[in-house]
């Protein structure tokens, strides 16, 4: 039996000291998934470049476009590893990919809203990476 940990810890430096972020992991194919079955709505999503450090503003329907053509290459669409949280302030999602890579040159940041009447249970049980045997 293979253990799949779902959550990982991200220490983050702040101007009031230092504080723990919990992420969860998801895959390209529930991330669409959550997209394409009303839960969630992207807001805006954006491209950061490790090395010179810019943020560069992504289109979204062409971040819904590209993410849909992964999904549909297969092959892809549980490769790519995502991870998520939630914004307790906004009721908002962060989803994000490349931060935990160290070989990946870009981080995809998607900012996504609720849509009206879903609950946080349905999202997070279409999120959530599932365990594997």
């Amino acid at each position: 039996m293979r253990i799949m940990t779902n959550k990982c810890l991200i220490k983050k430096e702040t101007n009031r000291g230092d504080i723990n972020l919990m992420k969860r992991r998801t895959a390209t194919r529930q991330l669409s998934e959550a997209i394409t079955n009303g839960l969630l709505q992207v807001v805006k999503a954006e491209c950061y470049y490790k090395t010179s450090r810019k943020t560069n503003p992504v289109e979204t329907d062409k971040f819904l476009e590209d993410l849909q053509f992964l999904c549909e290459a297969d092959v892809f669409a549980d490769c790519v590893g995502w991870h998520y949280q939630k914004d307790y302030k906004t009721n908002q999602y962060i989803a994000e990919t490349g931060r935990m890579d160290g070989d990946s040159e870009n981080i995809v940041i998607a900012y996504l809203r609720v849509n009206e009447g879903v609950k946080t249970e349905d999202i997070e049980k279409m999120l959530l990476m599932k365990e594997e045997d």
